[in-house]
């Protein structure tokens, strides 16, 4: 047999190399698969750990029916000695709860107000929620409402106001307690799906049934009267710009109407102890409508609502005469018409 030429020789001694470097190659990866297999048993041990842990939090509304609640209520107890002992700009979080379908909502009360609260005894009240979420709100203490706030969150932040309310007087002074909440009025969440370029939107069916709802049920009202009780404390502790909020309420088919009353003026008011009063209606809305304070009429006057402002007069009255002393109370109100547009109109 003939001895294998030079050629053939190194052919062979490549191929032999190739085989060894294989080799080598076999047993790395499987020593790496080995290593993969183990991190990913431990990122899946390390998984279910946080979600036993998540499921310890306190996260009230978990398990329930959470797409159906639309209000959190949160009582601070033993509030007088929690408050005197804080400083401004120091908070008090409720637990987190879960609510119109999102989960890890939590509100942060400051007593003591924070560094922007500009008006001497008013407490600071934030929502927070998480990202990717529109949601448009009621914040309240005690029996003082704000104006319904709508809000885009990217992130988990939280919104609200610097200047909420005067803390002390929303106090329950027999059980030393004090009550906070949220209205969620509307919830828009967002889902993106980067593999197939879809964002999912999601809105609360029952919130815009009711909202038809209560428009129906109040259809042929047309006369709304807000009484404001113990006056006198109000008109003490809201300086001038300082408002107070009605309810969203609906009437003469007209929805989410809101009433905006400054006891003391608004920062437009001229007049030393003039009230000012608005009124506040979705974009598009137009009415004929009468404002009253006490038994002050002003009105009636046909406007269009064009932006989200109120409509009214920043020198109503002088709010001293219209106030019932007997009963420390003060009538506010109005007396509308609706003016729907009768045309119907189809583009294509």
């Amino acid at each position: 047999m003939a001895a294998p030429s030079s050629a053939e020789e190194s052919l062979r001694r490549k191929l032999e190399l190739l085989e060894s470097n294989l080799r080598k190659q076999e047993k790395q990866q499987a020593q790496e698969l080995v290593q993969c297999k183990y991190e990913l048993n431990e990122l899946q041990r390390l998984v279910k750990d946080l979600e036993a842990q998540t499921q310890k939090l306190d996260v009230i509304g978990r398990n329930g029916p959470d797409h159906f609640v639309r209000r959190a209520e949160w009582t601070i107890e033993k509030f007088s000695e929690k408050a005197s002992s804080m400083k401004k700009g120091e908070s008090i979080w409720s637990p987190k709860f879960k609510a119109a379908g999102l989960d890890g909502l939590q509100l942060e009360f400051l007593p003591n107000g924070r560094e922007k609260t500009t008006f001497e005894g008013f407490c600071s009240l934030f929502l927070w929620c998480p990202g990717g979420t529109r949601v448009r709100y009621q914040l309240w203490v005690g029996n003082f409402l704000r104006a319904p706030d709508e809000d885009e969150y990217g992130s988990r932040i939280g919104h609200g106001h610097s200047n909420f309310c005067p803390t002390w007087p929303e106090v329950d002074k027999e059980t030393d307690s004090i009550r906070i909440g949220v209205d969620l009025l509307e919830v828009r969440s967002t889902e993106e799906r980067s593999s197939s370029n879809v964002q999912l939107v999601t809105r609360s069916l029952e919130s815009m049934i009711d909202r038809e709802v209560e428009v129906v049920r109040n259809a042929q009202v047309t006369r709304v009267v807000w009484e404001i009780t113990k006056v006198s404390e109000r008109l003490a502790q809201l300086p001038r710009g300082a408002s107070m909020w009605s309810p969203l309420f609906s009437a003469a088919g007209i929805r989410e109407i809101l009433l905006e009353f400054y006891p003391n003026g608004s920062t437009n008011t001229t007049k030393d102890g003039n009230c000012a009063f608005y009124i506040r209606c979705p974009e598009g809305v137009t009415m004929v409508v009468t404002l009253f304070v006490g038994k002050v009429k002003k009105g009636p006057i046909k406007t269009t609502f064009d932006s989200l402002t109120g409509k009214g007069l920043p020198d109503y009255c002088r709010i001293q005469d219209e106030i019932d002393t007997e009963k420390d109370t003060l009538e506010v109100g109005i007396e509308l018409k609706n003016q729907p547009n009768q045309t119907l109109t189809f583009s294509s």
